[in-house]
């Protein structure tokens, strides 16, 4: 009994372990940077607030193994929620630093944002 418990804690505990990563990284945008470094958990949205700005971000797995990083950014204006970008990068690699160049709307400011993927 206590065999099966274990192979089936590890068993758990290893798929578990395959489908999240580290994201290390930055976000600049109208001169100020903030500093990424979080895990993130296959398919998940993550928000940071960052000053007025809410960046969103999830990692999605395409059926070739690719990955896809899906961003929004947003900016707190009192009450209100403006959309200032979003969009998708294809093709991450794992270990490679990734910077991706999100133009803002109209009337709304450019920003970037860097990612680096690990496997936890």
């Amino acid at each position: 009994m206590l065999k099966k418990l274990f192979l089936i804690t590890l068993v758990l505990f290893s798929v578990n372990a395959l489908a999240c990563w580290k994201v290390e990284g930055s976000f600049a945008v109208d001169g100020d940077t903030w500093k990424i470094n979080n895990k993130f958990d296959h398919g998940k949205d993550y928000s940071f607030p960052m000053g007025t700005f809410i960046l969103t971000m999830k990692i999605r797995t395409e059926k070739d193994k690719s990955k896809t990083l899906v961003y929004k950014v947003q900016e707190k204006k009192g009450t209100i929620l403006t959309l200032v970008t979003e969009g998708e990068e294809e093709a991450l690699k794992v270990g490679e630093s990734r910077d991706v160049y999100a133009k803002g709307k109209e009337g709304q400011p450019n920003s970037i944002i860097t990612v680096k993927l690990t496997d936890i």
